[in-house]
C-alpha cells in the first residue's frame, strides 16, 4: 500500500450482512439502500453485488444523478432503481432522465406527483409514492391519498423512532399507516407496501404491521454496524476498515506539546512516544476527534493525543511502533458507535466523509 490512508470494503461480509437480515425477515423482500455512494462504501461495488442477490426487489438512492450512476455501473442488468428524493420539482426534464436511464420516482409531495399524472411520460415511468405519518420530513398528507390516479409500484412511509417500536411517536405513525394500508389494499390490491429501514428490521417482533408488508428497507446494518447503539451485532461483518499508515515517531519530553495549539502536553516524567499518522481531516478523520478519538495497532488500543489536522493525525505511540505501520481508525476493532461518540456524531457522517485521496481496495 503506497498510500497515506486506506479502505478495504470487503464483498464477503456485504453478503454475509445481508443473508443476516434477510433472516430476521424471510417472508419479505428488500429494497438495499445504497445512496450517499452506499455509505460511503462504494456504490458500484456494492450494487454490483445486492443486484445479484435473489431476494432484491430493486435497489435505493436519493438522487437521480445516483441513479444515474449506478444504472451505467450495473450494464444490462434489469435491476430497478428506486430515486427516494429527487422528484420535486416534478419537471419533463426529470421525466426524461428517468425514462433514458430506466429509473423510478418517489412522489412524497403532492404539487409534484399532480404533475406526474398529468405528464406525457407518465405511463412509460413506474412510480412510487411516500406517505407522511408523522415524521414530518418527506411524504404526501395521509388523508391526499384519494388524489393518486396512477397505480404505485409501492407505497410506503418513514419512521422517526424505528429503534424505539414502544415509543408514543412510533405507536401513532403504526395507527395511521395501518389505516391507510387498508385503504391502499383496496384501490391498488398490487401495490406492494413497506416502512421498515434496519431499525426496524432489528426490532421486528415489535411491529404487528410487519405481517401485513411487503418489502424492508435496510441499510446501515448493511454494512455491518448495528442500527442502533443499543442493538445487539447479532453476527454482523464491517464492511468497511479505514486504516492510516505511520508517518514519523516523535519523542515528547515532559512539558513538550504536539501539533497545532499544543492542546495535548506529555505529563509524563519519563517522557512518551507519538506517532503521526498520514490522515486528516481531508481524508474524514473528524477533527472533533483530537485527544479523543482511538486507534488499534493490532490489538492495542491507543489515543488520540492534540488536535487533528487537514493531513496529519497524532496518537500515542510505544517503543516498538514503526513508521509505516498502519492503524485501523475504523473497522473490526473499532466500535462505529464509540468512535463516532467521540467525535459528537454518529456512525453514517464518519462512513460518509471519507475522502476522495483515501486509497480505495475492493475485496470478493
Amino acid at each position: 500500500m503506497i498510500a497515506r490512508a486506506g479502505i478495504r470494503i470487503s464483498g464477503s461480509a456485504l453478503r454475509s450482512n445481508y443473508r443476516i437480515l434477510s433472516k430476521k425477515i424471510p417472508e419479505l423482500n428488500l429494497i438495499p439502500m445504497i445512496k450517499a455512494d452506499a455509505y460511503g462504501h462504494g456504490a458500484e461495488f456494492i450494487g454490483k453485488i445486492l443486484a445479484k442477490e435473489e431476494r432484491t426487489f430493486s435497489l435505493g438512492v436519493a438522487t437521480m444523478e445516483e441513479g444515474r450512476r449506478l444504472r451505467k455501473a450495473l450494464g444490462a442488468s434489469p435491476m430497478p432503481i428506486i430515486v427516494f428524493s429527487d422528484s420535486a420539482p416534478w419537471t419533463s426534464d426529470r421525466a426524461r432522465f428517468c425514462v433514458r436511464y430506466n429509473l423510478e420516482p418517489v412522489f412524497s409531495e403532492v404539487s409534484s406527483l399532480l404533475s406526474f399524472q398529468t405528464d406525457r411520460y407518465s405511463n412509460r415511468i413506474p412510480a412510487h409514492v411516500e406517505f407522511n405519518t408523522g415524521m414530518n420530513r418527506l411524504g404526501i398528507p395521509v388523508d391526499s391519498a384519494s388524489l393518486i390516479r396512477f397505480y404505485p409500484k409501492t407505497a410506503f412511509t418513514h419512521l422517526s423512532d424505528a429503534d424505539e417500536p414502544d415509543s408514543a411517536r412510533t405507536r401513532q405513525q403504526m395507527k395511521v399507516f395501518a389505516l391507510l394500508v387498508d385503504g391502499m389494499r383496496t384501490r391498488f390490491p398490487r401495490t406492494l407496501l413497506h416502512f421498515a429501514n434496519s431499525s426496524a428490521i432489528w426490532n421486528h417482533q415489535g411491529f404487528p404491521l410487519m405481517k401485513k408488508m411487503d418489502l424492508a428497507r435496510p441499510g446501515l446494518s448493511l454494512y455491518g454496524i448495528r442500527p442502533f447503539e443499543n442493538a445487539r451485532e447479532d453476527g454482523l461483518k464491517r464492511v468497511m476498515r479505514f486504516t492510516a499508515r505511520v508517518l514519523n515517531r516523535i519523542y515528547l519530553e515532559k512539558g513538550e506539546s504536539v501539533g497545532y495549539g499544543g492542546t495535548y502536553r506529555c505529563k509524563n516524567p519519563d517522557g512518551e512516544w507519538i506517532a503521526i499518522l498520514g490522515a486528516g481531516y481531508a481524508d474524514g478523520v473528524f477533527r472533533s476527534l483530537g485527544n479523543q478519538g482511538v486507534a488499534y495497532h493490532g490489538s492495542k488500543k491507543l489515543r488520540f493525543r492534540g488536535r487533528v489536522s487537514m493531513d496529519l493525525s497524532a496518537v500515542e505511540g510505544f517503543s516498538r511502533i514503526r513508521i509505516g505501520d498502519e492503524l485501523e481508525l475504523w473497522g473490526d476493532r473499532v466500535d462505529p458507535y464509540e468512535q463516532s461518540f467521540l467525535a459528537g456524531t454518529i456512525p453514517y457522517e464518519i462512513t460518509t466523509r471519507i475522502g476522495d485521496r483515501v486509497e480505495r481496495k475492493y475485496e470478493p
